[in-house]
């Protein structure tokens, strides 16, 4: 009997062994809570935060670049001087077709606005559809016929190329003989020997605009041949040689100048000597008098004068 009873007795001590073993794992601490799952929440919150830093050192790295790029962009700007702002020009005179030689001038109003403002007139369209604003009476009746058809994108149209408007204006506006003209005021154009190189320059100049290619040599001939004799004399002791009209231009506009600072420093001369002789005289109305006539004289003999 005690034989039979001993297996059932091994069990009973193995399994409270076990229990032994068991109780300090699964013992609540003395405040109540359960280790495990306190232990298992360590290890949660541990593995969630050693995955939580990278993310937090790619966003920090992120805010820096960022602040360091808006940084640098005030930097720049701050540093970068103020924008050229074009100056505004008056807008061209409106042009109604009836006298001919304001076509050429309304013109050059306009591309003097268009080189001005390029950013704005940047295409032909843009030029021509601004300016045919400035198109009255009858230059506007012949320009209504192209408008009725914006939707054209030809760029032959005439509102697409502002070459094409310019020379159709001319065309139909302009003088007919103004080659011709001007080819025979060039011929014709002369200066005195008092006048002044730059206005006979500016006139010059207006005329070969109108000619057009004419030719270096030739617009020089045609220049020298217009210039008085005392110009002439000097050009020809002059130690170098002109080859361009804009060289010659200057060379007698320097020569011109001096011309006329010596006559002014004469002139001045001359004005003393009737004051020291007044004093001397017995008849100083006379002395005024001349001296007032040969003011004139001089006044009279200094204005440019053109001839054609």
């Amino acid at each position: 009997m005690p034989i039979q009873n001993s297996t059932p007795a091994r069990e009973r001590r193995s399994q409270a062994r076990t229990q032994a073993v068991l109780i300090p794992t699964s013992r609540a601490p003395l405040d109540g809570t359960p280790a495990v799952p306190q232990l298992r929440g360590h290890l949660d919150r541990g593995a969630n935060a050693e995955q939580a830093e990278p993310s937090r050192k790619e966003g920090r790295q992120q805010m820096t670049q960022i602040m360091a790029s808006l940084q640098a962009a005030s930097s720049s700007e701050a540093s970068r001087p103020p924008a050229f702002k074009t100056p505004s020009m008056k807008a061209p005179e409106c042009f109604d077709g009836t006298w001919a030689f304001k076509v050429r001038s309304f013109i050059q109003s306009c591309q003097l606005i268009c080189h001005n403002n390029s950013e704005n007139f940047s295409q032909d369209r843009k030029k021509v559809l601004y300016y045919t604003s400035f198109i009255i009476e009858r230059a506007e009746k012949w320009s209504e016929h192209y408008l009725s058809n914006l939707t054209n994108k030809d760029p032959n149209y005439l509102l697409n190329s502002w070459k094409l408007f310019e020379s159709k204006l001319l065309t139909l506006f302009g003088d007919s003989n103004e080659v011709r003209k001007a080819e025979a005021g060039l011929d014709y154009l002369i200066m005195k020997e008092g006048g002044h190189v730059s206005l006979y320059i500016a006139y010059f100049r207006s005329l070969v605009s109108i000619i057009g290619d004419w030719g270096e040599r030739a617009v020089i001939h045609h220049f020298r041949k217009g210039l008085p004799s005392r110009i002439l004399d000097q050009l020809a002791s002059h130690p170098s040689r002109i080859d361009s009209l804009q060289d010659l231009m200057d060379i007698t506009l320097e020569l011109d100048t001096r011309y006329h600072e010596r006559q002014n420093e004469m002139s001045h001369h001359q004005e003393k000597k009737p004051e020291a002789s007044k004093s001397n005289s017995f008849h100083p109305q006379n002395s005024s008098s001349s001296s007032q006539k040969m003011k004139k004289n001089f006044q009279r003999r200094d204005k440019p004068i053109i001839l054609y």
